[in-house]
């Protein structure tokens, strides 16, 4: 008989469990659990793709001896879109780059590294790494969630829209893990912080300007990455990773699209090689984004709406090794 449980995706809650801990170990009910406006999600399970061997010469088939689960080189990735409030862009920007509280200041020093031994490590104290609870969310009828732990994030969109969400920004994170999702009935987070918080929106922008020059914008959105790379595993029981290593540079690219006038006009010589980095600047109440030092990346004008727009794409910079490449202040 076809067993009768089942999962609707509108009863999820998605909540973060944040707070020092040691690398791997799940975040407890006692700890900090932050419940997020989330509007869409996707996580993993425990799976592992299945990896052939060579076969025999002279046999046309492939022999079960031949298959083998390849569990000791993944990264299991759950991607949240969040209405974007002050907490989904701090608990984001904590597991992305270590700052969770504002202003969240990308340099080219900024990690999410252990305190201590100045690597991501496998029992390791570390205050950047958190905990995914997707209560309801589990296939069996008594292993009700699904959790997965020593979570990091890879990449953070930030993005607002005149014709969509009502200007509401947007927030669109990527984490990954390199221990295995779990399912079980999670013990129930003591306190559960609700985020009730209003996001912030595009109709409220007082200031929205790239080299000085003030933008009507119809869209933004900026998007801050980086590569991150499980290493080996410990045992060939649950295949835990020594730890993670970043493999390359934050990148931090973005587009504008805005009214094409004469502001458009008058940073044009920074559109067309001249290589020198530029301000953005966005801002409205208890909201600020700051790139000190941005260059246009092959501007376009936009044809497709009744009047003319024009796609500025960029991608941010430090002017030195010590300088901000990003900062996103946020109340």
């Amino acid at each position: 008989m076809a067993e009768t449980n089942f999962q609707p995706k509108n009863i999820i809650q998605v909540g973060i469990g944040n707070g020092s801990k040691a690398l791997g170990t799940a975040h407890e009910a006692g700890d900090t659990w932050n419940f997020l406006q989330v509007s869409d999600f996707t996580f993993d399970q425990s799976s592992a793709p299945v990896e052939v061997a060579p076969g025999k010469n002279a046999l046309n088939g492939q022999l079960e001896s031949q298959g083998h689960h390849r569990r000791d080189d993944i990264m299991y990735e759950s991607t949240l879109t969040m209405r974007g409030t002050p907490t989904a862009v701090l608990k984001s920007t904590l597991a992305l780059f270590g700052a969770g509280s504002s202003e969240a200041s990308l340099t080219p020093a900024a990690s999410t590294n252990d305190n201590s031994a100045l690597v991501m490590k496998h029992g390791g104290t570390n205050v950047n790494a958190v905990t995914l609870l997707f209560e309801n969310a589990g296939s069996d009828a008594s292993a009700v969630d699904v959790s997965m732990v020593g979570c990091f994030a890879t990449s953070m969109t930030l993005r607002q829209d005149i014709g969509t969400n009502g200007g509401e920004m947007v927030a669109e994170t990527t984490f990954v893990t390199g221990y295995q999702p779990v399912e079980s009935a999670y013990a129930a987070p003591s306190t559960k912080v609700l985020d009730t918080a209003a996001p912030k929106n595009i109709f409220d922008l007082s200031t929205s300007t790239l080299d000085g020059e003030a933008l009507i914008l119809n869209s933004w959105e900026i998007t801050i990455s980086r590569p991150l790379a499980r290493i080996g595993f410990q045992d060939s029981t649950n295949y835990q990773p020594f730890g993670y290593a970043q493999t390359g540079p934050y990148e931090v690219t973005g587009q504008l699209l805005a009214k094409r006038d004469d502001s458009v006009h008058d940073f044009a010589a920074h559109s067309s090689g001249d290589s020198t980095g530029i301000a953005l600047a966005l801002a409205s109440s208890g909201f600020a984004i700051a790139a000190p030092d941005v260059m246009i990346d092959n501007t376009k004008p936009d044809m497709g709406g009744e009047y003319l727009l024009q796609t500025i794409p960029f991608r941010a910079f430090a002017a030195s090794e010590t300088a901000q490449i990003i900062g996103i202040t946020i109340s």
